[in-house]
């Protein structure tokens, strides 16, 4: 469950410009006549729950070594955003493949399922089975409509009486700059939330109001809804 780490590394620096792709493709290694950026897996720490990517941005020689540093800064910006804890080596030049690289490397929190490497946020979101892979917080609170209800010739409430057992919910998503929305739900939808405890699932679900908050780091939606029923997995 969740999004291959390699996945979201290439697709994130491709929505930049980059040409990018795997480090070890299998196969013979194209002559570099523009700026590249060659991805493989470092490490994996299963007893803390980090997977690090290693970005290896190449530039030809004749570019110069100024310039593939700061490929690799806006690099490193990008991969940021997106959530990793990134680290941005010194330039190095390469005599035989004649391209200076700058190594960033780049921590995500994430577990491992079979042999992928996959994010791990915190939970994971899905509305109608698509994952929202930018969803930073979920809150759920059940709202009963209890009201007290008093008896004749008494001044305290004898007992609580109960409406519509409704679901309010909030749904935060932090989208960064360059990525795409995803499409708005068609009338009622499921909402799952899934923890390493437990899965959520909300039907019968529709949005009620949207707020949305521009800034340099991209944009931040938060909706507000109703959600008929609530299980538990």
């Amino acid at each position: 469950m969740g999004y291959s780490i390699l996945e979201l590394v290439l697709r994130r620096l491709r929505e930049a410009g980059f040409a990018a792709d795997v480090a070890y493709p299998g196969q013979k290694f194209p002559r570099i006549s523009d700026t590249v950026a060659a991805v493989h897996i470092e490490r994996v720490d299963r007893a803390n729950l980090t997977v690090t990517v290693e970005i290896s941005i190449l530039c030809p020689a004749d570019m110069g070594g100024t310039a593939c540093e700061v490929e690799a800064l806006r690099a490193t910006e990008i991969l940021r955003w997106s959530g990793a804890v990134c680290v941005q080596n010194g330039c190095t030049y390469d005599g035989v493949a004649q391209v200076y690289v700058v190594s960033v490397l780049a921590t995500f929190t994430g577990v491992t399922e079979a042999e992928d490497c996959m994010i791990w946020q915190g939970f994971y979101c899905y509305i109608d089975g698509m994952a929202h892979r930018f969803a930073v917080e979920f809150t759920a609170d059940n709202d009963r409509g209890g009201q007290a209800e008093y008896e004749m010739g008494q001044k305290e409430p004898t007992l609580v009486s109960f409406g519509s057992n409704l679901w309010k919910i909030q749904l935060v998503e932090m989208i960064p700059c360059g990525s795409p929305e995803l499409p708005e739900p068609d009338g009622a939808f499921e909402l799952k939330i899934v923890t390493e405890q437990t899965t959520e699932i909300y039907t019968g679900c529709r949005w009620l109001t949207e707020k949305r908050e521009i800034s340099k780091q991209g944009l931040r939606l938060t909706r507000t809804g109703a959600a008929l029923r609530r299980e538990v997995e």
